[in-house]
Parts: structure tokens; C-alpha cells; sequence
């Protein structure tokens, strides 16, 4: 194999992974260099990534294929810093979040509603926390022709229910009423729906205060979720596939809650993360070892 020319191990590699690319360049001097060709990470790419360079609010400045590739490795802003983008290390596969202020919040506006905040915890600068409603309905959409085709998919919420409502202490009067708020999240789950592209319908719900009571009396499903960081927790609420063609349409997905007429408050909405559900299993199978 070393005795191959340049170019030919150059297309060899395009036809595996980046993984696989990292390694084999390790092999000798003739592979390194196949390696690091930007004809092969152009290859590595996923196909929408000029169009998701023209949205960055920050430019990057990089010399080769292989230094953008594992810049976008990383979280970058696009759409206003409403949004972020990154590609998975090992596979090139699109991962992507929605901001608080890319949903669609009922009452999001009123500022005895909702209260945009910053948090040094927070995948945003400003996230949505909760101060008082009834009616509670999140609704985003996604056009997953930004997604990586024949990849499934996972639609997650993150949220976070806190001890203190921002800018009231203890001792506040509208402590108590922050505390009756909070108690409702016990009263009754919270719904989540998936809209899928070819139109199927996924509904499943979790209480958010008390996560392991059941729902099925309610005629739903357990949400799946997981505690990330910070008291921060991501419920899955879809899982699709994107189809393999120009434009496979979009995922819709919201949160509601507005049965039994319960005043809800402290809680935080960080976002909608859209990512591959191999490395949601990844994760839950690290955190089980």
C-alpha cells in the first residue's frame, strides 16, 4: 500500500470515514499526506456546509479542508446567535440547536409570561424562564435538508426547573406564589409532540418535577430523558430518519401544558437540540457503564 501513488490513496480515503482517515494517516508518510489533502476532507464535509458557512455570524479564517472540518466540530452561531451548528467528530453527521428565541413561545412576549435571562450555563446568551402561565405552548419547525440524508435523528428539549425565581428572594411575597407554580409541574405532565416529514405524529409526556411517575394513566408514553449539566435536562421527544432526497421536508415538535387550569412558573427553556441518535445511545450507554 505504501507503494501506491498520492493521489490514488487520496480517493481510497474518501471512501471511509473521518475516523478512519485520522488513523490510516498514522500508517506512513505517503498516507499522512493523502490525509491531510483538502480533496479528501472536502470528501469528509457534509454537503451543506457552504451554505451554513454563509450564515455564521463570525467568519473563519482557516488554510486547509481538514482545519474547517474540525473547527465545525464545534459549536458555531449562525441565523442572528439564535441557532448553532457542529458536525460530529467521528462521522461528519450534522448536529444542530435551536435558541429559546428561534421557538414560537404563546405569550412569550408578555413580560409577566416569560422573562428573557442570561446564564453562564446556558448553550445561548439569553434563554426563556417561565414565570407564570396557564396555557404553555413552545412550537418550533426545522427544514431537514440541513440535516445529513439517511442519517435518524433525535428532537430533544432542554430544560431546567430552579429553586429561585430570578429577581425574587425567599423572603418576597411572590416567593409563595413561585412555590404554588412550581408544585403544578407535579399536577400534571407536560405533552410533547413530533411532527415527522412524511407525517407521522409522536406524542409522549412526562411529569417535570416528578420524573419517574407515570404517565400511561394519562394515555401517553414516557418521554425518554437524561440530566446533562448544571440541573439541565434534555427529553427526547422524536426520532426520525431523513430521507435520502433534495427536499425531505420538515420536523415540527412542541411542549404544552394547559389541562386542569394550574398556574406554572421556574422553568427554563435553553433550547431544541436536533442531533443523530447514535450519539444520544452513545451517551446513555457510557453513563450506564
Amino acid at each position: 500500500m505504501g507503494e501506491l501513488p498520492e493521489n490514488c490513496i487520496s480517493r481510497i480515503l474518501c471512501f471511509t470515514t473521518p475516523r478512519d482517515v485520522c488513523r490510516l494517516s498514522a500508517v506512513n508518510r505517503t498516507f499522512s499526506l493523502a490525509g491531510n489533502s483538502d480533496f479528501v476532507w472536502e470528501k469528509m464535509l457534509p454537503i451543506q456546509y457552504p451554505h451554513l458557512l454563509q450564515r455564521l455570524d463570525s467568519p473563519l479564517q482557516l488554510s486547509s479542508k481538514r482545519e474547517l472540518y474540525f473547527t465545525l466540530c464545534h459549536p458555531n452561531l449562525i441565523d442572528g446567535r439564535t441557532k448553532k451548528f457542529w458536525i460530529e467528530r467521528a462521522t461528519g453527521k450534522l448536529c444542530f440547536m435551536l435558541s429559546a428565541r428561534d421557538l414560537d413561545i404563546s405569550q412569550g412576549d408578555d413580560n409577566h409570561c416569560w422573562h428573557w435571562i442570561s446564564q453562564d450555563d446556558s448553550s445561548f446568551k439569553e434563554i426563556a424562564e417561565l414565570l407564570a402561565v396557564c396555557r404553555l405552548d413552545v412550537q418550533g419547525q426545522f427544514d431537514c435538508k440541513f440535516l445529513s440524508p439517511g442519517t435518524a435523528y433525535t428532537v430533544s428539549f432542554k430544560l431546567k426547573l430552579h429553586e429561585s425565581p430570578h429577581g425574587i428572594d425567599q423572603f418576597d411575597r411572590g416567593f409563595l406564589l413561585f412555590l404554588r407554580r412550581m408544585y403544578a409541574w407535579a399536577r400534571k405532565p407536560v405533552k410533547f409532540l413530533v411532527t415527522t416529514p412524511c407525517g407521522d405524529h409522536q406524542e409522549s409526556a412526562r411529569y417535570l418535577s416528578n420524573t419517574d411517575a407515570t404517565v400511561e394513566n394519562e394515555g401517553y408514553q414516557m418521554t425518554p430523558f437524561r440530566h446533562v449539566e448544571e440541573g439541565w435536562m434534555e427529553f427526547d421527544v422524536g426520532r426520525f430518519v431523513v430521507e435520502e432526497e433534495d427536499n425531505p421536508g420538515l420536523i415540527k415538535f412542541c411542549m404544552r401544558e394547559w389541562k386542569g387550569g394550574y398556574w406554572k412558573g421556574g422553568l427554563l427553556l435553553g433550547g431544541v437540540k436536533i442531533q443523530p441518535t447514535s450519539l444520544i445511545n452513545e451517551s446513555t450507554n457510557a453513563n450506564q457503564e
